[in-house]
């Protein structure tokens, strides 16, 4: 079968070239009219139409008319098979699956377009494939990456059409009405599954990703219900053997989500997955959607925060009020007096000893070195800082932070004094990189503003910052810095240079500032108890929670003891998981002591991961960590068939829709000029050598015929 259209360019004048073939074929018959040389009738008849099909086709070539062909030949109809997970789920409450519908479908279509078509069946997920075992991952459903690889695939340039076997539920890959656009051919659509149903869904939780034992976190569980409005939903929140909380709320209807709000108490440290849960109901279309989890990291209890002062002053004053503020912090304060230490909270007196540092997380030396407690209290102080904690060192009156350069961190508390400088004060200065540790505000703006209002700091101490040192707030120019960081061991030490901060609360015009300020030293608090990298290995997941529709992947790093990468190095782990079986795993090497992971198709729990590192055949260290692997699903969230995507695709490609259940009349009625497209052939008529021949093959014709009668 081959069809012919004829078009003209776009915007063609096609008025004025009637009006102008109108006016060719008068004068032609009016070149004709004269009695005198009589013409014979043959004549007189078929010279006016030799300079007529001459004249009106050379006019009408203007506007660059092209003529279609469309060759027929052997219908080819590529069939992309949904072979994804969400295939999976009923077609209707209580029936078969979609694939098993599907695959009905299929041969439906075969025997319906049997001597019309040939029918080539290409499954795809979140890629297409020419079998099922091949269609990549089933944990996504990505139609338009399939649609763009048939474009470029051997079967689509064979191809006179598509139809896409499918529920719709698309939610990976490129577009797949652009797609269906670009490939040129009509895309029809059958839709499988039905769209009318009962189901609750979890649509989604939301959580803090730190929680504290103890303390009440909260989590916010948003649920989708296809019933009526008013319909109550009991959702519950449990950790393995134990329930964390329950809630009624009430379907809002119209497929709208409603929100149930917990605050459990973490009761342990580590790891906590716990699992939120809406009740099933008879009928339900699938209960696969009906739970998800989340994994948060539960920090120990409180905070330890131990103050130590050479006496009381009002920059103390001012911390100690700030961090006893946060229920997050356990803070005690004691100062020396008449020779002892004095409790300020307890007002007695207090001793001081090794054994005080157990159970905090940070340390506060206010204008006092650690020898001047005592040797012992200095020398489980660098331990104890060495080992993750965190020191808050404020430098107070002469001599300032030049006071710790003696006893057992001596060495890592040196500094370079800074030659000339004369003064003795210094405006606040927050670098580009502390912004977010110190900001004053939510609003940057205003945060802004409030450290432009601060006032200086006093008693500045001439050091000068080391190379290995984080400048948190600069001084004056060619200064001291005001606040910077230095790393010891796996802890850190933040250095308060000079005297006066309490004063930077008190910005006039700012009713907040004091709140602002407390706020500052509870962040700064809780940033250094956050131990750095100082293990050689560290190996952290991408993620706590993964779903199980995609692979967890693991990073590690490894450093050596200058905290420089190691590049080069063996790094293999043991994976622990819910039933108790463990494999190996092995970290490929990415950037320069950067190593990575990824596992494939891990069943639902709790996973321990311990690696270690070695290179030479000896061992560089070792460490662990966990992360959780979900029930949940993406394929199987949405349970009702997407028909509106599937039509937007049959619409933008010239296919039609239909649904499963109609599927062999539709095909038995569609008409092979409706379902297939042929290939096309393009010619454009005023380069054509035949249309030129034709014109001067007709006025050469009138020319030896006038010239015969005597005419020219």
């Amino acid at each position: 079968m081959t069809d012919l259209s004829f078009h003209l360019a776009p915007n063609a004048p096609w008025i004025a070239l009637l009006a102008l073939s109108l006016a060719l074929g008068g004068l032609s018959l009016w070149a004709y009219r004269f009695a005198i040389p009589p013409l014979p009738g043959l004549a007189r008849r078929a010279l006016p139409a030799l300079r007529m099909l001459a004249l009106v086709p050379l006019a009408w070539l203007l506007a660059q008319p092209v003529v279609e062909r469309v060759r027929g030949g052997d219908t080819r109809v590529v069939v992309l098979l949904d072979r994804s997970r969400s295939m999976d789920l009923p077609a209707s409450a209580g029936g078969a699956s979609r694939a098993a519908l599907a695959g009905q479908v299929v041969a439906e279509l075969k025997r319906a377009w049997r001597g019309r078509a040939a029918v080539e069946v290409l499954s795809f997920a979140s890629r297409l494939a020419s079998d099922s075992a091949r269609a990549g991952n089933a944990s996504a459903t990505a139609l338009g990456d399939a649609l763009a690889a048939l474009g470029a695939s051997p079967s689509g340039a064979r191809a006179s059409g598509v139809v896409v076997v499918s529920d719709g539920a698309i939610n990976a890959g490129e577009d797949p009405v652009a797609a269906a656009r670009a490939l040129g051919l009509p895309v029809h659509a059958v839709v499988v599954g039905d769209d009318a149903g009962l189901d609750r869904a979890l649509t989604g939780i939301d959580a803090s990703a730190r929680a504290r034992v103890g303390e009440a976190t909260p989590v916010r569980v948003r649920i989708a219900s296809s019933e009526p409005r008013g319909t109550p939903l009991r959702v519950t929140l449990t950790e393995p053997g134990h329930e964390l909380g329950h809630a009624t709320v009430i379907a809002p209807g119209s497929g709208a989500d409603v929100t149930a709000e917990f605050r459990p108490l973490p009761g342990r440290a580590g790891l906590a997955v716990w699992t939120a849960r809406v009740d099933s109901v008879a009928g339900e279309i699938s209960t696969a959607n009906n739970a998800r989890e989340v994994a948060i990291e539960v920090a120990p209890g409180k905070l330890g925060v131990l103050i130590v002062s050479a006496g009381p002053n009002w920059d103390l004053a001012f911390l100690r009020r700030a961090l006893r503020g946060d229920s997050s912090l356990t803070v005690t304060a004691v100062a020396r007096e008449r020779g002892g230490w004095f409790d300020l909270d307890r007002v007695r007196a207090a001793g001081l000893g090794p054994s005080d540092l157990r159970g905090q997380a940070i340390v506060v030396l206010d204008g006092i070195a650690p020898p001047a407690v005592s040797p012992e209290f200095d020398r489980a102080l660098a331990a104890f800082v060495r080992e993750g904690g965190g020191l808050l060192l404020f430098g107070g009156g002469p001599p300032g932070l030049t006071r710790f350069e003696n006893g057992a961190l001596g060495r890592d508390l040196a500094f370079d004094l800074i030659g000339g400088f004369t003064g003795r004060s210094g405006v606040p200065l927050p670098t580009p990189d502390a912004r977010e540790l110190l900001a004053w505000d939510d609003d940057p703006a205003r945060g802004d503003q409030a450290w432009r209002a601060a006032a200086p700091a006093l008693d500045l101490t001439p050091v000068a910052a080391g190379a290995g040192d984080r400048v948190l707030i600069a001084g004056p120019p060619h200064g001291p810095p005001i606040l910077f960081a230095r790393r010891i061991g796996r802890g850190q030490a933040l250095l308060v240079n000079g005297t006066g901060l309490w004063r930077w609360s008190l910005a006039q015009h700012d009713e907040l500032s004091p709140e602002r300020g407390r706020r500052l030293w509870r962040r700064i608090a809780r940033w250094l108890a956050e131990p750095v990298q100082g293990e050689p290995l560290r190996v952290t997941p991408e993620r706590r929670l993964f779903t199980r529709d995609e692979p967890a992947r693991m990073f590690a790093t490894l450093q050596d003891e200058a905290f420089k990468p190691v590049a080069g190095a063996s790094v293999d782990g043991d994976l622990a998981g819910p039933n108790g079986t463990t494999r190996h795993v092995r970290f490929e090497a990415a950037a320069a002591g950067s190593y990575a992971v990824s596992l494939d198709d891990l069943p639902p729990g709790t996973y321990r991961v311990s690696a270690r590192a070695s290179r030479g055949g000896r061992e560089l260290g070792h460490a662990a960590s966990e992360f959780a692997v979900d029930r949940w699903s993406l394929e199987e969230a949405r349970t009702q068939p997407d028909r509106a995507t599937l039509a937007a695709i049959a619409g933008a490609s010239g296919g039609q829709v239909t649904g499963a259940r109609d599927v062999g009349r539709w095909a038995r009625g569609l008409e092979t000029r409706t379902l297939a497209r042929g290939r096309s052939e393009s010619t454009r008529l005023w380069e054509s050598p035949w249309v030129f021949g034709f014109v001067v093959g007709a006025l050469s014709i009138e020319w030896a015929w006038r010239r015969k009668r005597g005419l020219a």
